[in-house]
């Protein structure tokens, strides 16, 4: 019984684990496609975009450029084929 409870234990902290990296990696993944959509749609370069850890549809992220440049980006779509984003006004 010992045994199973370890399996259990270990079984159960990996699954944490493994949702953590998924939040991460849709925060990590959006910042840099978002990045590039607001490159493009401002024709501004070197865009940096932070959004929350538990980013979805319709959240804001901050977006920084040279010379103090912020604004904003809202995340119109945000799955597994991809991510979409609209510059807001902050």
């Amino acid at each position: 019984m010992g045994r199973s409870r370890y399996y259990l234990v270990a079984v159960a902290a990996a699954a944490l684990a493994a949702c953590g990296d998924d939040a991460e990696t849709d925060a990590g993944r959006a910042e840099g496609e978002l990045a590039g959509i607001v490159e493009q749609q401002t024709g501004t370069e070197d865009v940096v975009v932070s959004c929350p850890d538990d980013v979805g549809e319709g959240d804001v992220c901050d977006v920084a450029a040279p010379g103090g440049v912020r604004a904003q980006v809202r995340v119109t779509r945000l799955d597994e084929d991809g991510v979409e984003g609209q510059v807001v006004q902050p």
